[in-house]
């Protein structure tokens, strides 16, 4: 899509102008405006505007929908007309924190941590589905595509092991964006994450192994304490918290020390102390908590799977409007790393499909040329998993038709618990999910989506 400088220009002015901006982000599919005075927007005459798929103000930030692409171009172009500052997170979150009660921080805070390594989960979720088309049986013929075709076994090996090595090694990435999130240093924040997956450690998945006595613990002992050599691959929680412990050491280091041996001293104090208190307690505490959480989670599918499968069926969506559906990125990964499946991954490749089909519903029953583009372009953003387009831009303001896309949600979420269906990692939703789903539920979720 080309773009207008008069397009940019509008926008500016109908914030306010320029002079009414006082910081500029974006992030991928909107523009945040921070304002001075949130009462001189022209939202009517902002909605007009052929890059605007919505808009709408929340925690302290006016949010102007641009779509995803296309928004990193508008942003540089106005950054450019405005000479607007641009928020740096810090900045962001003092402004954020002012408008949220505990909860909406906590969640906040998951999402602040999860989001960024979102793009490497997804991907890998991408390459693991294309690994189980290739070496998975039964899909393309009673034998698997590289029984068929040797010839491609190595590529299927190589596309397992890289789908395999986000998900194994998810301490990293977890540590590194928690660390630059708390404030600290992201490389000290690689390198714990490291720390917590060494080849010396002995596998958190042979836990149970050693519990029943199959697999013989090791130990560090440390004046008198036994340690166990666990390791803390595919997990989530222990990899947060250590990383903030990290953290509040590294600062309280340099708070402390002179300057001149910081260099030296603060780096292996700090990491070594966070590596003791990992293995020591905070591994096994939060591994804990996360067990409690997962267990309650395959229970309450388990034991009331309609019920659960309607609820957040129809919660998803309102949960991306507040922003706290990131929390449940790390639930996900924690489960899906626990019992290698998951029922609300499915059910959310389902209610993208729902939104855009009460989108392209609505482009028909649109008069204005501008408003069938808007939607048009929301609800094929909504096939491909961005729903935000279409709920900001087209269905909240509309109202019964983001109604009807929540109960359409919650519909076929009883239906993916009457199938059992699961998917087996985060992924692309939409029509595309079907490399995430087992190939023995395609036909079903296939109808839950027609359906949706």
């Amino acid at each position: 899509m080309n773009i207008e400088k008069k397009d940019i220009l509008d926008i500016i002015e109908r914030v306010g102008g320029k002079e009414n901006i006082s910081l500029l982000t974006h992030c991928v599919t909107r523009l945040r405006f921070v304002l001075k005075d949130e009462s001189k927007i022209d939202e009517k005459g902002l909605k007009e505007n052929p890059l605007v798929k919505g808009c709408f103000s929340v925690k302290g930030q006016y949010q102007v929908i641009i779509g995803p692409g296309l928004v990193d171009q508008v942003y540089d172009l106005a950054l450019d007309e405005t000479g607007a500052k641009e928020a740096d997170s810090s900045e962001l979150k003092e402004v954020e924190n002012k408008s949220m009660n505990p909860l909406q921080r906590a969640l906040k805070l998951f999402s602040d941590v999860f989001y960024p390594i979102l793009p490497a989960i997804v991907g890998a979720g991408l390459l693991l589905g294309i690994s189980n088309l290739l070496t998975n049986a039964g899909i393309f013929g009673e034998e698997s595509l590289v029984v068929m075709f040797p010839a491609i076994a190595g590529l299927a090996g190589m596309i397992t092991m890289v789908a395999n090595t986000a998900f194994t090694y998810i301490p990293v990435l977890v540590s590194w964006s928690a660390a630059k999130r708390f404030g600290g240093s992201p490389m000290l924040g690689v390198l714990l994450g490291l720390v917590l997956i060494n080849a010396e450690l002995i596998p958190g998945s042979q836990m149970s192994s050693i519990l029943s006595g199959s697999v013989e613990p090791q130990y560090w002992n440390i004046f008198g304490l036994d340690i166990l050599k666990i390791g803390y691959q595919n997990s989530v929680l222990p990899a947060l918290v250590a990383a903030w412990v990290l953290v509040v050491l590294e600062k309280w280091l340099k708070k402390h020390l002179p300057n001149s041996v910081q260099l030296i001293f603060v780096a292996p104090i700090s990491i070594f102390i966070t590596s003791f208190l990992t293995f020591l307690c905070i591994g096994p505490a939060m591994n804990q908590v996360a067990t409690w959480i997962t267990d309650a989670i395959v229970f309450a599918f388990d034991k009331v799977p309609v019920v659960a499968g309607f609820l957040f069926g129809v919660l998803w969506e309102p949960l991306v409007v507040t922003g706290m559906h990131h929390a449940f990125i790390a639930l996900n990964i924690q489960l899906v790393a626990a019992t290698q499946q998951s029922y609300m991954l499915s059910i959310i490749t389902i209610t993208c499909v729902a939104a855009a089909g009460a989108v392209f519903d609505m482009s028909r029953l649109r008069k204005s040329k501008h408003q069938k583009s808007i939607a048009i372009s929301a609800g094929t953003a909504a096939l491909l998993g961005v729903t935000e387009p279409s709920m900001f831009g087209v269905t909240i303001a509309a109202r019964y038709p983001f109604i009807c896309s929540i109960l359409s949600s919650g519909i076929a979420g009883i239906l993916i618990m009457l199938f059992k269906i699961y998917a087996v990692s985060l992924g692309p939703s939409g029509p595309l999910a079907f490399t995430i789903i087992p190939a023995q539920f395609w036909p079903q979720h296939y109808f839950c989506m027609a359906l949706a």
